[in-house]
């Protein structure tokens, strides 16, 4: 049960990833775009010279762009002609192949596959000017090689049960060909055929195949250090084979694979989707972990997650504190999870929302504390906490989700829960004693963190209370709205005053269904329920207009 929670909650936090790298960076991406796209123009007009621009590119960590190729007709021309060719040949052999002699249909198959690769190096590298048809013959090549396989093996009746050797004997003998030629479509092809044959071997023979990894960080990585589509095909097939240890239990080739992959982007810090990918790896091994040993709590994650959260300050990777952060989530509720079993004590719904509203105020907190001390990425610590705060308090707001909640007790949950709420209440009596909720835009911030905790407190010491709960989660929900609209108002940021407009409907749509779901006649439930929403949802937008033209102009 609960690890079908845990794999269930992913979902959501792959939500939370998307919204926090969408609107944190949002601004900031806009502006370094433009600056990317305009330091060629200024060094083309000699306001700076090349070393300036590399000056300006490094302080700001950004990459110098390069023009995007157009779309070559040519090259798909030749594309679209060598897969016609492919497809005749296929058709034809095909059609006349049970009257062909064996060795005969052996022989035809490695011809035509040998001529072909002949054909490609022929016009890549000793006729000038058809480079493009040279790339497309050698990946016909490649893939007259893989058929070429297969009907050798359906001739002499070789069997064909553990298909992994099929995939293999495709894969491997491409592989030199995809290096020596650099040929970006036949090392995708490898790629590709070897992320099949990692689950192939894994699923036939029941074990964990260590031998994929090995081969991928050995060889295929550095030689798609300039192809970036085959290096991020093997990137998805590395993160692939990492998830997919969650449901075998293969906790060491997780590690290996969050190992290799954060040493990757130590070789080449240019390239931060290894740092992304090795941070979503090690939670997966921090799953896996707790699959194999539910009743010991990995402390271990710790290690890997300092070292990461190091990293993100050092380099000043703000998209990287989000998968941190979730990371240091999952590995707090699997180890409180261990706990648990170790003392059975049954899985509590409620407790578990209520630790991960607690947790979402702490970060919250967090990010308070580093916006008044000038610490890295205050932004992002505050929109992840209010997110998690956000929808744990939603969930509460429902009546019906409490009553089914309210059952058993967990003491761990509780417990720790307790000592979150000690944690926030430390930190916001620390900013009140330095004097950081002075200002109206604190003071805002602070009601609505006060009215959280104490909802929370409330849930916590009467689980049983559904009235008094449901009230208290509900204040919450309204005060969240106010709060981000006032708070919009004040600092005149549209996008906050925007987001309390939303929760406010969220409220109303929420309440509604929870009055009058309970109707037996369903139409006049929708029917009510469209006019309101429309009726509102005009209203509230002509409003919101009004005030953002009001903050613009002023």
């Amino acid at each position: 049960m609960m690890i079908l929670g845990i794999m269930s909650s992913l979902l959501w936090w792959a939500v939370i990833i998307f919204i926090i790298v969408k609107l944190v960076p949002r601004c900031r991406r806009k502006h370094y775009f433009w600056l990317q796209r305009e330091l060629p123009l200024w060094e083309e007009k000699n306001i700076i010279n090349k070393e300036q621009g590399d000056a300006v590119l490094s302080l700001y960590k950004l990459k110098r762009v390069t023009a995007k190729k157009k779309m070559d007709m040519i090259k798909v021309l030749t594309l679209i002609g060598v897969i016609f060719v492919g497809l005749g040949v296929i058709f034809f052999v095909g059609s006349n192949w049970q009257r062909i002699p064996s060795h005969i249909r052996t022989i035809m198959l490695l011809g035509i596959t040998i001529a072909t690769l002949y054909a490609g190096y022929f016009f890549s590298y000793e006729k000038e000017g058809f480079a493009n048809l040279g790339k497309s013959l050698l990946l016909l090549a490649s893939l007259f090689w893989g058929g070429t396989i297969a009907l050798i093996g359906q001739i002499y009746n070789i069997p064909t049960s553990e298909n992994w050797y099929i995939i293999l004997l495709w894969a491997f003998p491409i592989v030199p060909v995809a290096v020596l030629f650099k040929n970006n479509y036949t090392h995708i092809l490898a790629s590709v055929l070897l992320i099949i044959w990692n689950f192939l071997y894994s699923s036939n023979n029941n074990v964990a195949n260590y031998y994929y990894p090995i081969f991928i960080f050995l060889l295929m990585l550095p030689t798609a250090k300039n192809l970036i589509s085959s290096r991020r095909v093997n990137i998805i097939g590395l993160l692939s084979a990492s998830l997919y240890c969650c449901f075998y239990k293969y906790e060491w080739l997780a590690l290996l694979i969050s190992a290799g992959l954060l040493a990757c982007y130590l070789a080449q810090k240019e390239e931060r989707v290894y740092l992304y990918t090795a941070g979503l790896s090690f939670i997966f091994w921090n799953i896996t972990y707790f699959t194999v040993r539910q009743l010991q709590p990995n402390l271990y994650f710790l290690l890997p997650l300092g070292f990461m959260l190091y990293l993100t300050y050092k380099d000043n990777i703000e998209k990287n504190l989000v998968l941190c952060l979730i990371g240091l989530m999952v590995g707090i509720n699997l180890a409180l999870s261990s706990v648990s079993q170790t003392f059975n004590y049954p899985f509590n719904t409620l407790h578990f929302t209520i630790f991960q509203l607690l947790l979402g105020i702490s970060i919250y907190s967090i990010g308070i504390v580093s916006r008044n001390r000038g610490y890295l990425f205050p932004v992002a610590y505050k929109m992840f906490g209010y997110l998690v705060t956000f929808i744990c308090v939603y969930l509460l707001a429902f009546k019906a989700l409490i009553v089914e909640w309210a059952g058993g007790a967990n003491n761990v949950y509780l417990f720790g829960s307790l000592i979150l709420a000690g944690i926030i209440a430390l930190l916001v009596l620390d900013e009140e004693k330095f004097g950081n909720f002075k200002n109206k835009s604190s003071r805002i911030e602070l009601v609505a963190l006060v009215v959280a905790l104490v909802g929370s407190l409330i849930l916590l010491v009467s689980p049983r209370t559904v009235l008094l709960n449901t009230i208290a989660m509900n204040s919450a929900l309204v005060v969240f709205a106010l709060s981000s609209i006032f708070l919009g108002v004040e600092l005149k940021k549209p996008h906050i005053f925007t987001l309390g407009i939303v929760i406010f409907v969220l409220f109303i749509i929420t309440r509604y269904i929870d009055l009058t779901w309970a109707l037996k006649e369903k139409s006049l439930f929708f029917i009510v329920g469209g006019l309101v929403i429309l009726f509102l949802g005009t209203f509230l937008e002509k409003q919101r207009r009004k005030i953002i033209e009001r903050m613009k102009s002023e």
